[in-house]
């Protein structure tokens, strides 16, 4: 039976019951078929970033993990530089010797390191079979109150001659017999073929201990440090910790000579690492005691200059494998 309703103008209209049916079967269709629709897109959206997020932290993990092995590498350098150092400042008077306690300090240090890196769930190792060290001579003076000058006495003289390695070049003066401006100061000269720069440590206007590169006597900032002594670090181009563009140390292949002037005119004390064996002739051994005099004159003694070593760093996921060559203080 059909169902008559009058249109608002007055004219009729007939629906059928089943055309009415079918009306609202379509739009039940409609609206299932946009939810259908709307659940899609939804999905897709969480699958996507999903994907995003997955591959963002994936990225991110490898970035932590390559700094992981780059920061390892720097702390293992800074570590075996640390065991050559102190092994160094002993004095031995046997190349094999200072070999053999490096050689097992390294070994100490790389067990250490290796089981806190297995805590960690990596495996950090420096590969012992790889280790080569390099002979050198540490040149030192450790009696804080004495005048820098030779073993025999002499206040100008040459330390080393003709050597182009040198590092941890340091000096820890007193400014109590400094003198007052560079005229007439304690002064290390470099002096090659081509070039001589010269260093001198006084103590300026304002009695801080200076160092100043000329004689005009105005060292700029950062080479002046307050107190009664200071540190000078001439390869590392500081003072008192401060970077110091006074101390322009020479880099890289070219020769050059090392002397004290004026070496009545500070004290303290020094120490310095030459890329040569005491056997030498270019370094002065003539000029200090043998490593086993006492602590009242400079001395010399057998000395690592540098160590190189192979590396391995690896986890779940990477491998990392580099040669690493250790040689602190030395100029870049």
């Amino acid at each position: 039976m059909a169902d008559v309703s009058p249109e608002p103008d007055g004219r009729e209209r007939w629906t059928s019951r089943d055309d009415e049916g079918r009306n609202r079967d379509r739009g039940q269709l409609i609206l299932v078929t946009g939810l259908a629709v709307a659940v899609t897109l939804v999905a897709l959206v969480l699958l996507l970033n999903t994907v995003i997020y997955t591959q963002n932290l994936a990225t991110r993990g490898t970035g932590v993990e390559h700094g992981e092995a780059v920061a390892f590498r720097g702390e293992t350098a800074s570590g075996v530089g640390a065991v050559v150092d102190a092994e160094n400042r002993a004095g031995y008077d046997d190349w094999e010797a200072v070999q053999e306690n490096v050689t097992a300090g390294v070994k100490r240090y790389d067990n250490l390191s290796t089981r806190y890196s297995a805590e960690r769930g990596t495996i950090a190792d420096v590969e012992e079979d790889s280790l080569a060290l390099s002979e050198g001579t540490i040149l030192s003076q450790t009696d804080d109150s004495r005048y820098f000058t030779s073993a025999g006495g002499d206040a100008d003289w040459l330390l080393i001659e003709n050597v182009s390695s040198v590092r941890r070049f340091r000096a820890t003066v007193s400014g109590e017999d400094l003198s007052d401006g560079p005229g007439g100061a304690f002064t290390v000269r470099l002096v090659s073929e081509s070039d001589t720069r010269e260093f001198y440590v006084y103590n300026d206007s304002e009695d801080a201990i200076a160092v100043s590169n000329d004689l005009v006597g105005s060292p700029p900032d950062g080479c002046t440090a307050s107190g009664p002594e200071a540190t000078i670090d001439l390869t590392a181009g500081t003072v008192g910790g401060t970077d110091c563009p006074e101390l322009d140390y020479p880099a890289g292949s070219d020769e050059y000579n090392v002397t004290f002037d004026n070496g009545t005119a500070v004290t303290g004390i020094y120490e310095l690492t030459v890329g040569l064996p005491p056997g030498d002739s270019k370094v002065k051994t003539g000029q200090f005691d043998g490593p086993a005099a006492d602590d009242s004159t400079p001395r010399w003694g057998h000395a690592v200059y540098d160590a190189a070593f192979d590396l391995h760093f690896e986890t779940a996921t990477m491998e990392f494998h580099t040669r690493v060559r250790v040689a602190p203080g030395e100029p870049e």
